[in-house]
Formats: structure tokens, C-alpha cells, sequence
């Protein structure tokens, strides 16, 4: 059997409608006995409150919007994963919004659902610069920085750490350090990682750092094959071992691959670092930094639902720490 309202489990239990709401909204006074006994009424008999018409009734629908990049892409597709679990078992429902790497589109997703649709945001890496105006609902953002006010958190993985840690591994090596990186440099977390392979190298004596842009999306970089094997061919002439840090998995993965295709020996001739951990660098035993899509998610869902509460929140910025796993392309 199955009930479909209040009033139904009020009748099987013998207590009032006001009661019965009161137990399962976990609002006002009642006993424990009364709660166990109408609980158990509503298990046995499949009752599950309808979530929109009770967020109606409340004057929210107790939605959280999460926009991604790209739900293609195993990283994000595994935080938003993540996410949407968190919050079905807080009782939100989530509005997943593909801004396929458009500022625009983000833009227009972000005011659509900000006029009464949903009660929060979860904003992965877009766009990099976000105005003030243009979100007035409590927000998370995932491996973005915008300039924070109390409704907004950041969360984002230690991308400097992780730089630095890719690049002391390929110099221990016994690699000349490169870093490939895609066209979308611009983002705070691509900047970090940038960063710190950058300052780690001249640290570790290389003056000039060397880092080659595909100027292509991470699943076009095969259009940019030419222009990087030159370069890396041209390094080869200096020197005997190469040692590349890809800003993700998807630009490893594709190195590594090409690699195999012109016969090098990998590691010995090149060694290759990505970033993410995502599940193409399992595949192919690539070296990489592990990013915690859990924590990631948990972190974020959290604190957004701490926001939604109006708590008080003393620290607004989260960074989550990252590792380096060690397979066979180094």
C-alpha cells in the first residue's frame, strides 16, 4: 500500500494532521513515542512528501542549481555526481545546467534560475570573472575565485601544491620539465597550476620554464599535434629526457598515446605528469595528481546548506589537499 499525504498517515495512526506534520517536517513538540510510531506508519506504507509542493508551501522548492562546464568531462561528471547525491539525501532536489564553456551561457542560466527557481547555486570553474550583481542567491563555487561576500564560498583543490609536486617528480627524474596546458589558462585553477610549475622549475635552477598552449579545448588538442611534437622535437636536440606536466588527465592521456604511436620509450625518453586522477590516467597508468572529487563535493554541499540555514560561517575559502600517485609513464 501506498499513502500519498498527511492526512492519510494521521488516519492510520490515530494522532492529528497537525501532529503528523509536525513529526515529519521534525518541527514543534512531541514525544518520542509518537514520533517512532508515525514514522514507522509512513515506512510501511511508502510515504514520501511530495518535495516541491512542500517547498511551495514554504515559500522555496528546496532546489540547488549546479552548473558545469562540461558534463562530459570525468572530473566535473564526478562532482556533480557527488553533489546530487549529498542533497537528495538532505531532501533537495538539483537542476543540472551544461554551460558548455560559455560565459554567456552561464550568465543566462545563472539569472534564470535565480528569479524563484532554486534556493542555492553550485557554480563549477566557467567564466572567470563573475560580478557581484549577477548572483544574489547563496553560492559555491568549485576551483573559481570571484571576490567572495558572506552568501558565497570557494572550494578548491591545493593546485599549486600539486603543481609543485608534479614538477619536483619529473626534475628527480632526471626530466627536462615542460608544462602543456589547453586555452583556458585564464581560470584561477589552470593560473595555480601554472604557477607553481613555474616557480618550482626556477627554484630548481631552469631560468626560463618552458609553457607550451594547445590554444585548443582539452578533447581538440589532436589539432594542435604538429605544432607541440616540433617544439618537443626541438627540445629533444638539447636535451636526452623530456618531462611533461599536462594541466589534466585528457592532455596527458593524448601525449601518452601519441608517444606510443612515434614509438618513444615512455618513461625513459619522456615522462608524463597529468592532473586529476580521472579515470582515463587508471586506464593508462599515468603518473598524476589526485584530486578528491568527494571532499570536493562534501565540502562544498555542505557549507552551501550552512549557508542556506544562515549560519555563521567564519571561513568562506576551502582549499582541499591533493597527492601525487606515482604509475609508469614517470
Amino acid at each position: 500500500m501506498s499513502v500519498t499525504s498527511i492526512k492519510d498517515i494521521a488516519r492510520l495512526s490515530g494522532y492529528s494532521v497537525s501532529t503528523v506534520s509536525r513529526v515529519l517536517n521534525n518541527t514543534g513538540r512531541f514525544s518520542e513515542t509518537t514520533r517512532e510510531k508515525i514514522i514507522k506508519i509512513a515506512k510501511e506504507n511508502n510515504y514520501s512528501q511530495n518535495v516541491i509542493a512542500k517547498g511551495m508551501r514554504k515559500g522555496r522548492l528546496a532546489i540547488i542549481g549546479i552548473l558545469v562546464p562540461d558534463i562530459t568531462n570525468s572530473y566535473y561528471a564526478s562532482i556533480v555526481k557527488k553533489c546530487e547525491q549529498y542533497f537528495f539525501k538532505k531532501d533537495y532536489l538539483t537542476i543540472v545546467c551544461n554551460t558548455e564553456r560559455n560565459a554567456s551561457l552561464e550568465e543566462k542560466y545563472i539569472s534564470k534560475l535565480s528569479n524563484h527557481m532554486v534556493d542555492g547555486l553550485v557554480v563549477i570553474s566557467t567564466q572567470n570573472v563573475i560580478r557581484k550583481e549577477q548572483v544574489d542567491l547563496p553560492t559555491v563555487f568549485i576551483d573559481r575565485s570571484p571576490k567572495l561576500n558572506n552568501n558565497m564560498i570557494t572550494v578548491s583543490s591545493d593546485n599549486y601544491t600539486g603543481a609543485v609536486l608534479a614538477t619536483n617528480h619529473l626534475i628527480d627524474k632526471n626530466c627536462f620539465p615542460i608544462m602543456l596546458t589547453n586555452k583556458d589558462n585564464e581560470f584561477s585553477s589552470n593560473e595555480s597550476r601554472i604557477k607553481g610549475f613555474t616557480e618550482t622549475a626556477q627554484n630548481r635552477g631552469i631560468s626560463k620554464p618552458i609553457v607550451i598552449s594547445t590554444n585548443t579545448n582539452s578533447d581538440e588538442i589532436y589539432l594542435a599535434k604538429k605544432t607541440i611534437w616540433a617544439q618537443l622535437t626541438r627540445l629533444w636536440s638539447k636535451h636526452s629526457k623530456l618531462g611533461v606536466f599536462a594541466i589534466n588527465d585528457n592532455v596527458a592521456s593524448y601525449i601518452y598515446q601519441v608517444a606510443i604511436e612515434e614509438g618513444l620509450d615512455v618513461p625513459n625518453k619522456l615522462s608524463i605528469v597529468g592532473f586529476d586522477d580521472a579515470p582515463i590516467a587508471k586506464k593508462l597508468q599515468l603518473s598524476t595528481i589526485h584530486q578528491s572529487t568527494s571532499e570536493i563535493a562534501k565540502v562544498s554541499c555542505s557549507n552551501l546548506l550552512r549557508l542556506l540555514r544562515h549560519e555563521n560561517i567564519l571561513e568562506h575559502k576551502f582549499t582541499i589537499p591533493i597527492s601525487l600517485i606515482k604509475r609508469k609513464t614517470t
